[in-house]
Formats: structure tokens, sequence, C-alpha cells
């Protein structure tokens, strides 16, 4: 029986695209082309890690392209202000919660991202959750979900396990979660609904 629902962040609760951020930042497809070769690959993932600070991020991105610092600069400044909340899911998130579902978020998120969901107010009905930055490690690797189950004393096989990305979701069927990849997150309630319904 599935007693709680384990949420990725981007793209089921808020959007994160890293082409449309670009697009959004520049409208330049080749600064978009050259900061998205740069960024967004596994240097990223040291990013939500906490293994490169900000600062680091900056000068590595220099390092490889200098007459781009402006932009460089900015991006790193500013992108997490093109992260937005998808506020239909949190009015789900916060349904499921008052139906007595535990809800625990599992993010692969730098500490900036995180700071500006809150502020938004994305964790008003979240009962825990477990984010790359505080505990250095991401998701595929089995270690961020153990942590999350040991954490909050919970089964996996009372967890419903919901992201956008296939290995997250083989990596929390490993480990004996229910799953449900979100390949759009605005159909997240329907799909949701219709898994539980399916499980009961």
């Amino acid at each position: 029986m599935i007693k709680n629902i384990v949420l990725d962040l981007g793209n089921v609760l808020c959007t994160f695209d890293p082409e449309t951020v670009l697009h959004e930042m520049f409208e330049d497809p080749q600064i978009e082309e050259q900061l998205m070769g740069i960024y967004f690959s596994s240097l990223w993932d040291q990013y939500d890690k906490n293994t490169l600070t900000k600062q680091k991020m900056i000068e590595i991105g220099m390092l490889q392209a200098p007459e781009l610092e402006g932009e460089i600069r900015r991006l790193m400044k500013e992108w997490v202000h093109h992260v937005n909340l998808i506020e239909e899911n949190l009015d789900f998130v916060r349904h499921m919660h008052d139906l007595g579902y535990g809800v625990y978020i599992l993010s692969n998120i730098p500490e900036d991202c995180y700071i500006h969901l809150k502020e938004n107010g994305l964790f008003k009905n979240v009962d825990g959750g477990i984010y790359s930055y505080q505990v250095r490690q991401i998701k595929p690797d089995f270690a961020i979900y153990k942590l999350l189950l040991d954490t909050y004393e919970l089964d996996a096989s009372e967890c419903l396990f919901i992201d956008d990305k296939e290995e997250n979701i083989e990596s929390a069927k490993t480990l004996g979660f229910y799953t449900l990849k979100c390949d759009d997150p605005y159909l997240l309630e329907k799909e949701t609904r219709e898994f539980l319904e399916e499980t009961d």
C-alpha cells in the first residue's frame, strides 16, 4: 500500500529546462549553444552536489569562454529566476498531504535554487526532503535514496517515487519503490491519481 509520495522538483513541481533558461536570458543562439556546452553537463552535476561553488563555476566558464564573462556572471546570478513553480502541481501536493499521504522531496538541486524555491513557498506542504547540495550526493546514485528512507524511516515498498529522468526511475525501482515517470508535469495530477487507483 502506498503511504508516501516522493517527488523530484525540476519538471515535476517546477520548471527547469536549460535550453529555455538560456534562450529567455540571452536570445542569441551562439551564446546559448556555448553556455549549454560549458555548463549543462557533468559540471552542473557538481554544482548540484555542492562540490563546486558558484564562484568556481564562473571561473571554469571564463577559462573556456573568456569573451563571455558578462554572460557567464549573469547566468550564475540570475538563472534561478527562470525556474518557476507549477502552481497546479503544488495544489495537488497540498491535496495529497491533506488526504494523509506523506509528501517528501528527493532532488538534485544547488543551494541558490533551493533558496529561491523556498522563498516562493514550494515546501509548504512537504513532510521532509533530501537535497543534493546538503548531502553532496545526487540521483541516480543509490546512496541518496537510501538516505531519504533512513532519515524519515520510510519503507520503499510504501513509497511512490515520481521523477522526469529514466535513470532516476530505474534506481528507485531497483530499491523497491513504486515509480512513475513524469513526462509532462501538467499531467502530474491525472497520472498520479490513475496510478494510485490502479495500485490500491
